[in-house]
């Protein structure tokens, strides 16, 4: 008989192991029941492949070490034995993955999607399993029952993941390991879906591995927490004294990592008054193609104005759909403005002329979101990062050097270069996407949420070398984010994007003062409600 004291899930001495060596060694933990454990680390500290071993969902060339260990629900979890591990999957073990939309089948509606889940736990078709999927529409929040009619791309990121999270509760599993839920999301719906996890987790008692490097989320959810670097556990205990009182000074330096956006940033320099604005917005407004043949356009920004000068940098702040990364996608001439002008250095965009000409392409570099999308997964960090340099008549070896030294800049092994995308981490991809736009010693950077999939101290080394390198090359820079405290680190002034429009602008360092709009302070509460024990 099961002694009620005993964990969940134990697991010991896990150890991941790859042709050149061990990724993940020695790592033991346990999940009690109806509790959380928080799974937290630097991006490539691996935290998602001691998840994904758990679960037996190792990529292929990876395995599971001969001297690991697991128990669930005091049995041996049969890691070897796929049948026997599939019975558990999806029923009583779940996963919630990072990206619902690369998860989610474009081609099939949510209602469907949520039936497949419902179909493996044994729900019966027809009238019990569309009463099933729309109840679990409505215990995440999705009461509508048109949501269940939709796509995936109809959806709000923070929807889609709601979706997720209820093709997880499908099988009503005793475990939900959920790996980086909110990393996507903007500031708002962070909190609303760190709720509903602390909502469902006490409806049902489910017990959750909650991996993260978001520690603030971390201190709201978890009871426990395991912090990981370079494939170990490091340092264990309860939430809250290993928060307050690390003991061990790499815990410290992921503690004080987001404690740093509370205290100001390195001192601007001043601004001469030979220095005109490089970028000035006027009466800007984009436009996207209605749905049907025959529909009007659909504005996504209206009248947005405003001015940058030579080394600051201008945060604009809001929400996912609030029309921000349309700005910056038009003041680098990847969408046709449908009304006003962006003056740019050495060329004016207007609705007759949308696109930099090629020769004035490098003064505007744009970093995007997603560094997947943003790097060829067929070229090597080596081609992808000289690939500017190159266009510019950089010969192969010289470009080579450049790139080891832009790659170091940020924080990166100049031996990456002769790796792929797909063998780095999230955050890895992004810093190579970061040294690939400063490679082409930008007059204007644009930076579309550029750090928010990156954990808070590899957030905190990109902001102070984005401060560092406009200080020394005294580039403008437009940082486009949804975190607030963020945006008000790195930049001089704020404005704040909503519903299309620019609905608020301020001094980064009066963001939350008074006198600002009400949106604006929704932002602001959010971050707090996120943050709350």
């Amino acid at each position: 008989m099961i002694e009620p004291t005993e964990p969940l899930l134990s697991v010991e001495a896990l150890s991941v192991e790859a042709p050149h060596g061990p990724l993940v060694r020695g790592v033991s933990f346990t999940v009690g029941r109806g509790r959380t454990l928080a799974l937290v680390g630097e991006s490539g500290s691996g935290k998602s492949l001691t998840a994904l071993a758990t679960l037996g969902l190792l990529p292929p060339g990876l395995t599971v070490g001969s001297g690991t260990r697991a128990r669930f629900d005091g049995r041996a979890l049969p890691l070897g034995d796929e049948p026997a591990m599939r019975s558990l999957r999806g029923r009583r073990i779940a996963i919630v993955f990072q990206d619902p939309m690369a998860c989610l089948n474009p081609f099939m509606r949510v209602g469907v999607q949520i039936g497949e889940s419902l179909q493996r736990a044994g729900v019966p078709r027809g009238t019990a399993r569309r009463d099933r999927t729309l109840a679990l529409l409505r215990e995440v929040e999705l009461a509508d029952p048109a949501f269940a009619r939709r796509y995936p791309h109809e959806l709000s990121g923070g929807q889609q993941q709601r979706v997720m999270i209820a093709m997880a509760l499908a099988g009503a599993p005793d475990l939900l390991i959920a790996d980086e839920p909110t990393s996507a999301l903007d500031t708002s719906v962070q909190a609303e879906v760190a709720r509903l996890l602390a909502r469902l987790q006490e409806h049902r008692g489910m017990a959750m591995l909650f991996i993260t490097h978001d520690l603030a989320l971390a201190h709201r959810l978890a009871d426990d927490i395991a912090v990981m670097r370079a494939g170990e556990i490091v340092e264990t205990g309860p939430v809250a004294r290993v928060l307050s009182s690390p003991r061990l000074p790499y815990t410290e330096r992921l503690v004080s990592a987001r404690r740093r956006l509370l205290s100001p940033p390195p001192a601007a320099p001043a601004i001469g008054d030979e220095d005109a604005p490089l970028l000035a917005v006027e009466n800007l407004a984009v436009d996207y193609p209605g749905r049907g043949l025959f529909a009007a356009p659909v504005r996504a920004l209206a009248g947005a104005s405003f001015t940058l000068a030579r080394g600051r940098t201008l945060g604009v702040l809001g929400e996912s759909g609030s029309g921000k990364s349309t700005l910056a996608a038009a003041i680098a001439g990847l969408r046709r403005p449908a009304a006003g002008r962006i003056r740019l250095p050495g060329c004016t965009l207007t609705p007759e002329r949308p696109t930099i000409p090629p020769a004035r392409r490098r003064a505007c570099q744009l970093v995007f979101q997603n560094p997947a999308g943003a790097l060829n997964p067929r070229l090597t960090i080596a081609q992808l990062a000289g690939e500017p340099l190159r266009l510019s008549g950089v010969g192969r070896t010289a470009a080579r050097e450049k790139s080891a030294e832009a790659l170091a800049a940020v924080g990166l092994d100049p031996a990456v270069l002769d790796r792929y995308p797909h063998q780095l981490s999230g955050g890895q991809r992004q810093r190579v996407c970061i040294a690939r736009a400063l490679l082409c010693d930008p007059q204007i950077l644009v930076c579309d949420e550029a750090v928010s999939a990156l954990d808070a101290t590899v957030q905190m080394q990109i902001l102070v070398l984005l401060k560092e390198l406009q200080h020394r090359h005294r580039f403008a820079m437009l940082f486009v984010g949804h975190d607030p405290e963020v945006v008000r680190w790195i930049a001089d002034e704020v404005v704040v994007v909503h519903g299309g429009r620019i609905v608020d602008r301020c001094a980064a360092a009066d963001l939350d003062g008074d006198g600002r709009h009400p949106h604006t302070r929704s932002l602001l509460a959010a971050r707090f409600d996120r943050a709350a024990a």
